[in-house]
């Protein structure tokens, strides 16, 4: 006869941690109250809050931390565990959540920025300030959509040519090492006087990965910038 008892009882349990409060670097993050946190680098975590810092250990490393919103899981990278206040989360089974796991490496990640409007679309941009924004700054803001930003750099170039060449190529060296570190700010002030709010913060290796978790976790949503497929004449499709 199967003891049923005592198998219920091998069976190990676990419980998540779950924010209660935000601090300035969960908000940078797009975290919410109520996220909780299932793994740390793809392993499952269960442990205190002191048990996450102990995790971080010294300096700032990057690591990985999947959360769980909605019922969907997402990841993000972190470079502190001062995210806010935490409490206790939902029961789950530690056991069948250690054989699913994958270990994720933070190496190769960046963290993505995913705005959305009222229509259902959305855009996004890397935390970390593109190497096209300094190369190829005013291809970076026509591939952007940020037309001020542009405007102000053709002025500057049409201001200082006639001045001579050595202060054009000085002012253009400016201008790339500001544009370069505040390119991720403009294109957030951007979207936002477009009506556009931020959804969550994802990370991901390249924006192919980002547009695979939009389409698998919000189907519903299609890309800003994405053809428009038009329907098919059912007239002409009917041959009538």
């Amino acid at each position: 006869m199967t003891d049923d008892t005592t198998d219920t009882e091998n069976d190990r349990k676990g419980r998540h941690l779950a924010l209660a409060s935000l601090e300035v670097g969960s908000i940078a993050l797009g975290l919410k109250v109520g996220d909780e946190l299932i793994a740390v680098n793809g392993l499952p975590f269960d442990g205190t809050t002191q048990d996450l810092r102990d995790r971080f250990g010294r300096g700032t490393p990057t690591i990985a931390l999947t959360f769980l919103r909605d019922e969907r899981k997402f990841v993000v990278l972190s470079n502190t565990p001062n995210l806010g206040q935490w409490k206790e989360g939902r029961e789950y089974d530690a056991e069948e959540a250690e054989k699913k796991a994958k270990r994720i490496l933070p190496d190769g990640l960046i963290n993505w920025e995913v705005y959305q409007d009222a229509n259902g679309n959305y855009d996004i941009q890397t935390q970390r300030p593109s190497t096209l924004a300094i190369a190829l700054t005013p291809l970076w803001y026509a591939q952007m959509r940020l037309w001020t930003p542009l405007a102000i750099w053709i002025a500057t170039i049409i201001v200082t040519l006639p001045i001579g060449i050595w202060v054009m190529v000085l002012t253009q060296a400016l201008a790339w090492s500001y544009f370069w570190n505040t390119a991720p700010e403009f294109f957030r002030r951007d979207r936002i006087e477009r009506g556009m709010t931020l959804l969550q913060v994802i990370a991901a290796k390249n924006e192919q990965r980002v547009h695979q978790y939009m389409k698998r976790e919000f189907p519903e949503m299609r890309f800003v910038y994405e053809p428009i497929q038009e329907e098919p004449d059912i007239t002409e499709a009917e041959g009538l």
